[in-house]
């Protein structure tokens, strides 16, 4: 039997324990309230505006929006959905993601979406002189230069030579927009190429595949038990922004919250005991 001073002990650790789960909770309510107070303050500065826009010329034409289009995929049946991987060289592979993640669009994706993408990407060959991309035109697919090398222009005027180990085109993928150059083939040319459905499955599977386990990260939690499935989503949300890395082995939960800091660390640490 423990002696008086271990229970005093073990008691001050629980109490320990729920203060830092409370301050947690606190904590996690202020980071929900100022994100709600900010995506008001945005869509509020956006409505105002588009109202100083639409007086300042009603006749204007609406100009292209560039913003993320949208799909016809179905979210729920994107986790069955079978993407092709195409065989690569092993240079080509460290090619092909060496130029992700040198781009300023496509390096700030996962490491295993870079990896996917580059499983999906497809070969194709052009002869030299050949348009690959054409301005103004409606753009469905992504490159990256293997072999040769194209030029780039706008109008008449030439903007750059892109060369091996470069992507180009990526706009049409994240953006709903026409082309905005001309790539022409200075010589024969070998690309890997992913179209917009491709890159956008991946994007979107990836997205919901994550954001499914972290709520069921966040249903374990006792303390989380009362909370609904609104503030749980949004608790997730926070939780992706801190990339929060943890797997399930053996039935638990195991975190490496080195993304969200030590003071999340220990209190969900506190949380499955």
């Amino acid at each position: 039997m423990g002696t008086l001073r271990d229970l005093q002990f073990a008691l001050q650790t629980k109490i320990e324990e729920l203060r830092q789960r409370d301050a947690l909770i606190d904590e996690l309510e202020l980071e929900l309230d100022s994100k709600d107070d900010l995506i008001s303050q945005l869509q509020g500065e956006l409505d105002r505006l588009r109202e100083l826009g639409t007086q300042s010329n009603p006749q204007r034409t609406k100009r292209q929006a560039i913003s993320a289009e949208p799909t016809g995929l179905d979210p729920n049946q994107l986790t069955h959905v079978t993407l092709t991987n195409y065989s690569k060289s092993e240079e080509s592979r460290e090619l092909i993601q060496k130029a992700l993640l040198e781009n300023d669009f496509m390096k700030h994706l996962e490491a295993s979406q870079i990896l996917t993408i580059m499983d999906c990407m497809y070969p194709t060959t052009l002869a030299q002189g050949c348009c690959v991309i054409q301005e103004g035109d409606d753009g469905s697919t992504v490159y990256v230069l293997e072999e040769g090398s194209v030029d780039v222009t706008k109008g008449e005027q030439k903007l750059c030579t892109i060369e091996p180990g470069k992507v180009f085109g990526e706009l049409a993928i994240l953006y709903n927009c026409t082309r905005t150059a001309t790539v022409t083939a200075l010589t024969d040319i070998k690309l890997w190429a992913i179209d917009r459905q491709g890159f956008q499955t991946i994007m979107m599977r990836t997205g919901l595949l994550k954001h499914s386990n972290y709520m069921e990260f966040l249903r374990s939690v006792p303390s989380f038990k009362t909370l609904t499935e609104d503030v749980l989503s949004k608790v997730a949300d926070v939780l992706e922004e801190g990339r929060c890395a943890y797997s399930k082995c053996n039935g638990c939960w195991r975190c490496d919250m080195s993304g969200c800091g030590q003071r999340v660390r220990s209190s969900l640490h506190n949380h499955n005991q």
